[in-house]
C-alpha cells in the first residue's frame, strides 16, 4: 500500500527570551516557530514518476487542520497537543467527499504507543479492506522498536508481518531497520544524513510524536539517504538538494535518483 504523504508545518507562539547583568537587561534573539507552509507543491519531470500537485495547508496556531489538493482531502484531529487521528478522502469533480483512509493514534506516557491504519474504506466496508497495528517499544537507550501486525477486516484476528527499529540524534531520524516476516522484499537498513537547516514541517505541533510516519520529518532536512536491502544488498545512495529562503527554511527541494544526477521529483514550498 501507498504510505500517505504529510506535507505541513505548525507551531507555537514566538517565545522571547531575556537575560540580565545586574541593572542590565539584554534581549537575546529567539527562533520564530509560527513560520508554516501555505502551500507545498510537488513537481515531476514526467508522468511515469508522478503527478504534479499542489496541498494547500490551514491551521489554528500551531494545530494542522487540513490539507486539501485537487482531488483529495486530508483532515486531523487533535486532542490538546497531540494528534489522534487522520482522515483522508478523495474528492470528485462535484466536489463529493468519500472517505477511504482512517489513522488512530494512541500515546502512552506521552509517546506513540499504537497505530492502526484502515483504508478501503467504504459503505459496504466501514472498517476497511486492510487494516495494519503498529505498536511502539521506547527502549532505554533511545532507540524505538515496533512491531506491525495485519489485522482481519472481518475476524478481527492479527497476524505479525514485520519488525523495525528506528534510531534518533537531535530530533532526526538517523536509522531505520526494516524486517518483514516471510518476505525479504523491503527489509533493509536506511542511514540518513542532515544539513543544518530548518526543516519545513519542524514547528508542526504533535508531529515529533508521530516518529516515521511522516517522511523525512526532523528537525533538519535529509541531504543524504544511504539504502541497503536485503534483496539488493549493494547500498542506493540517493541526494537531495535545497534552495532556502531568508528565514533558513526550504524554498524548494530536489531528490535525485540513485545515480546522483536524475531528479525524480522537486518540492516548492511557500509561508
Amino acid at each position: 500500500m501507498k504510505k500517505l504523504l504529510y506535507l505541513f508545518t505548525a507551531s507555537l507562539l514566538v517565545l522571547t527570551s531575556c537575560s540580565s547583568d545586574d541593572d542590565n537587561s539584554t534581549a537575546v534573539p529567539t527562533e520564530d516557530i509560527s513560520i508554516l507552509p501555505k502551500t507545498i507543491s510537488y513537481i515531476y519531470p514526467s508522468v511515469s514518476l508522478g503527478t504534479n500537485r499542489k496541498s494547500t495547508n490551514t491551521y489554528i496556531g500551531n494545530k494542522i487542520l487540513s490539507t486539501i489538493n485537487e482531488d483529495t482531502k486530508t483532515i486531523f484531529t487533535y486532542e490538546g497537543n497531540i494528534i489522534t487521528k487522520q482522515e483522508q478522502f478523495s474528492v470528485d469533480v462535484q466536489g463529493k467527499e468519500t472517505k477511504y483512509i482512517d489513522v488512530a493514534y494512541a500515546y502512552e506516557n506521552g509517546k506513540l504507543k499504537t497505530r492502526i491504519y484502515k483504508t478501503g474504506i467504504s459503505e459496504a466496508n466501514p472498517n476497511g479492506v486492510y487494516i495494519t497495528k503498529t505498536v511502539y517499544t521506547h527502549n532505554q537507550d533511545g532507540t524505538i522498536s515496533y512491531i506491525v501486525y495485519g489485522i482481519d477486516s472481518k475476524t478481527q484476528v492479527e497476524t505479525k508481518q514485520g519488525t523495525g527499529n528506528l534510531t534518533y540524534k537531535d530530533g532526526n531520524l538517523i536509522k531505520s531497520e526494516v524486517n518483514n516476516t516471510g518476505n525479504s522484499f523491503g527489509n533493509g537498513i536506511r542511514v540518513y544524513e542532515y544539513d543544518a537547516k530548518k526543516n519545513p514541517l519542524k514547528n508542526v505541533l504533535g508531529f515529533s510524536l508521530l516518529l516515521n510516519e511522516i517522511s523525512e520529518f526532523g528537525s533538519n532536512n535529509v541531504i543524504k539517504i544511504t539504502s541497503t536491502r536485503s534483496d539488493y544488498p549493494k547500498p542506493s545512495v540517493y541526494l537531495t538538494t535545497y534552495i532556502y529562503n531568508d528565514n533558513g527554511y526550504p524554498a524548494k527541494h530536489t531528490s535525485f535518483a540513485g545515480d546522483g544526477k536524475t531528479i525524480e521529483y522537486e518540492i516548492e514550498y511557500t509561508y
